[in-house]
């Protein structure tokens, strides 16, 4: 089955909340309204989820393409307006038997090594979820955003 299947069901318009975590301020948590869309996209092929936020009072707004390969590997491109400033990263992953999907990516942290990105999409009662995972060069995962929708109304 295919990424656009296995998202049918999310197809549409969505309204909910966002969580971006900043562990260096007190408390780290910001909360702000979010919006997403989840449509079929190229043909069909792919799925586009589209959503916004907000940092201070900014609008935010992020994109993921997914698609599936025929070896069953789920592939992503990720952008950000916050996080990824002006560049794509790239990410692999799967899909599980329950439709969850997690996707594995990193992205740059001059002078260090790069650090890795964990995205994960599930479904959840009436709803779905975005949450997303910085990794450490150790290994070490901390939560960074949550995205948590439900329909609109």
């Amino acid at each position: 089955m295919g990424v656009p299947e296995i998202l049918d069901a999310l197809g549409g318009d969505w309204t909910g909340t966002s969580t971006l975590w900043l562990p260096w301020l007190s408390p780290p948590e910001r909360e702000s309204p979010s919006t997403a869309t989840v449509e079929r996209a190229v043909g069909g092929k792919f799925v586009s989820l589209g959503y916004t936020w907000e940092y201070e009072g900014a609008a935010q707004e992020g994109l993921l393409l997914l698609g599936r390969a025929r070896s069953g590997e789920v592939t992503a491109a990720w952008a950000d307006s916050w996080h990824m400033s002006d560049k794509i990263m790239y990410c692999t992953g799967s899909a599980g038997e329950d439709g969850a999907i997690s996707l594995l990516g990193s992205y740059e942290a001059p002078p260090g090594p790069d650090w890795g990105w964990k995205t994960e999409i599930r479904t959840t009662d009436g709803g779905f979820e975005i949450v997303m995972h910085n990794i450490s060069p150790e290994g070490e995962e901390s939560i960074a955003f949550r995205n948590t929708y439900q329909r609109p109304g």
